[in-house]
């Protein structure tokens, strides 16, 4: 982890992060990528179900979200989290992290509250900043009728005339744009 010594990095030490990882091969490796940034906590599950019952009694500073919305995986935690009166951690930092991003992908995530989303595989360097960012830059939290989460009109750009949308797959510049991160 030699990319991280250029980093100026913030005290995860009073953090309590929560994984939820379907990949028991990905959640072995990301435990120990997690934990190597030293949060107070981190809780691990393999599923959506075991992560809503520990979020709906404990609270969280950050959420990392396994995210396969076109298999099913990751949206219903994202809706509980800034949906459900019942979770302790309505206002968490979340990172979704993808394997295969789409600009559908991207959009139902920023759409549904996500604060960022990172594309599989990232370095430790990636996450850490998302994390991070999630953390100790959030945006204005918004609870508005259809939406809940983090505010998306902070950035300030024009527009310059004609489309610039391509088709081809994202990069991870293109969807911290998308992401306003």
């Amino acid at each position: 982890m030699s990319d991280m010594s250029a980093v100026a990095k913030r005290d995860l030490s009073k953090s309590h992060l929560v994984m939820i990882e379907e990949s028991s091969y990905l959640r072995s490796i990301l435990t120990q990528l997690v934990k190597s940034f030293e949060p107070r906590s981190l809780d691990i599950f393999p599923d959506e179900e075991t992560a809503i019952a520990r979020l709906a009694f404990a609270p969280a500073d950050c959420i990392l979200i396994d995210w396969r919305p076109e298999d099913g995986i990751g949206l219903k935690v994202l809706k509980y989290i800034r949906g459900d009166t019942g979770c302790q951690s309505p206002e968490a930092g979340i990172v979704c992290m993808a394997a295969l991003p789409s600009r559908e992908s991207v959009e139902l995530a920023r759409d549904n509250g996500s604060n960022v989303y990172v594309t599989k595989p990232f370095s430790a360097t990636e996450l850490r900043r998302k994390i991070e960012s999630s953390i100790f830059a959030p945006r204005n939290f918004v609870v508005a009728e259809g939406f809940v989460g983090p505010d998306r009109r902070h950035r300030k750009s024009s527009f310059d005339g004609g489309e610039r949308r391509g088709n081809g797959p994202l990069t991870q510049n293109e969807i911290d744009s998308m992401m306003a991160d």
